[in-house]
């Protein structure tokens, strides 16, 4: 037996936190029955609904490692028409995988996606603080002053930074953040002063972008090589 939550993203319906927002909403039915939050099922015995569409579970659970382009959209559909990464996906695999976090339209780089809700649960929730680094070529000389605040965090929008870890490579920052909030790597920089020219994706917790997967190419890996 398991909450039906989980059951939701096991089966790769939704992240857990997306099954929530269905369950509250009154879109789940166990044996016909609207589920609430906490409720456990027996995915060889019951039937869950979502929707109206049985919701059955998958034997196999699927980890990709995507090389992101600059110019797709991190979403399934784009009311603008926007190019989407799952486009760069084979037909077969788009509608079985999400992705875990986000990377907005200009940057490039590392992006999870999975159909393992329990993963995207651990590498989305702030108190694990999973590492994500990312190569920043900027336009200006950086001063030390700027990249030391960096170090010890910067106020932006959402609030203060956390301690970052920042370095330079060959004339590029590499700046490691453990935490998420929007469009965090472009704002700290501009909050010192530093305008972005190219903003790229290294690594997330284990997983480093391997230096031959082209743009817009995908493999597949393990969870194991991720946390």
């Amino acid at each position: 037996m398991e909450r039906v939550q989980k059951f939701l993203s096991s089966a790769g319906y939704a992240s857990r936190r997306k099954a929530e927002e269905f369950i509250k909403s009154g879109q789940v039915f166990i044996n016909g029955k609207k589920a609430k939050l906490g409720d456990k099922v027996d995915p060889e015995k019951d039937t869950v609904k979502v929707y109206g569409k049985v919701v059955k579970p998958i034997p196999q659970k699927i980890y990709i490692a995507l090389n992101k382009p600059k110019g797709y959209v991190v979403s399934k559909k784009d009311p603008r028409g926007r190019k989407t990464v799952f486009s760069l996906l084979p037909e077969e695999l788009r509608n079985k995988v999400w992705n875990i976090g986000r990377l907005d339209f200009e940057t490039e780089g590392l992006l999870l996606m999975t159909n393992d809700g329990d993963l995207t649960q651990t590498l989305a929730h702030p108190k694990f603080e999973h590492e994500k680094e990312y190569e920043v070529a900027v336009r200006e000389i950086p001063a030390e002053t700027q990249l030391e605040k960096l170090r010890e965090g910067v106020v932006i929008a959402t609030g203060l930074t956390a301690p970052a870890t920042v370095k330079t490579k060959n004339g590029n920052i590499h700046i490691t953040i453990r935490e998420g909030k929007k469009r965090q790597i472009r704002r700290m920089f501009d909050a010192v002063g530093l305008s972005i020219k190219n903003l790229k994706r290294l690594r997330v917790n284990k997983f480093k972008l391997p230096g031959n997967l082209a743009s817009g190419h995908y493999i597949l890996i393990k969870r194991e090589d991720i946390i």
